[in-house]
């Protein structure tokens, strides 16, 4: 994350965390606040939604390399593994990889958005309180 988006979120949270005071109030300000305290929290949601997406695709991939770990260490009375099936594993890899690299993109399409979306409404914010 760069500086200025860590900057933007933090001057957001302080703009949100001073709208609890009054949070309806009817006023244009606080309208904004209330939206920028809507959007900090989409872009939270959002990351935590993803984090749960990839930790859930990195049990998948150790689990199948922990399938073709034990298929390289086969008992030598035992027939050996069918050359298919580590091909099967090592394919089932690479669409994890593929389905983390659209992740990634995705996420990084929608937090852009929001981080737009969040600028705009602290400048929005900052012509009003003038």
């Amino acid at each position: 994350m760069g500086k200025f988006i860590k900057s933007l979120e933090e001057i957001a949270n302080q703009l949100a965390g001073g709208s609890r005071k009054h949070i309806w109030d009817n006023s244009i300000p606080s309208m904004v606040r209330r939206e920028i305290a809507l959007t900090v929290d989409q872009i939270k949601r959002l990351q935590d939604q993803h984090d749960k997406q990839f930790r859930r695709l990195l049990q998948v991939e150790c689990a199948i390399d922990t399938d073709l770990m034990q298929l390289k260490q086969h008992d030598p009375w035992q027939p050996l593994y069918h050359p298919s099936e580590r091909e099967k594993l090592k394919q089932r890899l690479f669409d994890i990889e593929k389905e983390r690299r659209n992740l990634s993109l995705k996420l990084e399409e929608k937090t852009r958005s929001l981080e737009d979306k969040l600028l705009g409404l602290i400048n929005k914010h900052d012509q009003l309180d003038v």
